[in-house]
C-alpha cells in the first residue's frame, strides 16, 4: 500500500489503512486539532509508520499511491467532490467510504480517469456484520451478506 492520503480524520479507517500496511499516511481534515490528535494517537500505536497531517493536498497527492475518502462529501445529502477533480490521476487508487449512494461523484470521476476504485459497499456490509454480531451474539456470514448486498445493487 505504501504512501496514502486520507481525507477526513476517521480513526477506524486510518487504523485499518495502517493495519493493511500503509507505510505512510497523511491526513487532511477541516479540523486541524482533530487531525493532530489522530496523528498523535496513530503514531503511538504504529511507531514503525509515518503518520502526519498534510497542508498541501495537491502536492501530497502527486506523490502517493492511494486516496481514501472518509468525509461526508458525496453522500446523498451532501453531493459533490471532496477535492478538485484535477488532483486525481490514473495511477492513483481511490477508496470511498461513503456508501449512500454507492456510486459517488468521486468514484465516477476517478473511474473516468482510469483510477482503480473501491466503493463504500464493504463499509456498509462490515458495519452490518458487526451490528448483527453485537445485537444477536451470532456470527454472521460476511461473504454471504456482501454477495446479497451486491445482488441488491445489481437488481
Amino acid at each position: 500500500m505504501s504512501r496514502v492520503v486520507q481525507l477526513g480524520a476517521g480513526a477506524a479507517v486510518a487504523h485499518a489503512a495502517l493495519t493493511m500496511d500503509a507505510r505512510e499516511l497523511t491526513l487532511f481534515d477541516s479540523d486541524d486539532a482533530r487531525a493532530a490528535s489522530l496523528v498523535a494517537e496513530l503514531s503511538a500505536r504504529f511507531p514503525d509508520r509515518i503518520v502526519k497531517s498534510g497542508d498541501d493536498l495537491r502536492e501530497t497527492l502527486a506523490s502517493v499511491s492511494g486516496l481514501i475518502h472518509a468525509t461526508p462529501t458525496g453522500m446523498a445529502k451532501l453531493p459533490g467532490l471532496p477535492l478538485p477533480a484535477e488532483y486525481l490521476y490514473k495511477e492513483l487508487w481511490v477508496a470511498e467510504i461513503v456508501y449512500f449512494p454507492v456510486e459517488t461523484e468521486l468514484l465516477k470521476t476517478a473511474r473516468a480517469l482510469g483510477c482503480k476504485t473501491v466503493s463504500g459497499s464493504g463499509m456498509a456490509v462490515c458495519q452490518a456484520v458487526d451490528a448483527l454480531r453485537i445485537f444477536t451474539g451470532l456470527e454472521p456470514d460476511a461473504e454471504r451478506m456482501f454477495a446479497h448486498f451486491q445482488s441488491l445493487l445489481e437488481g
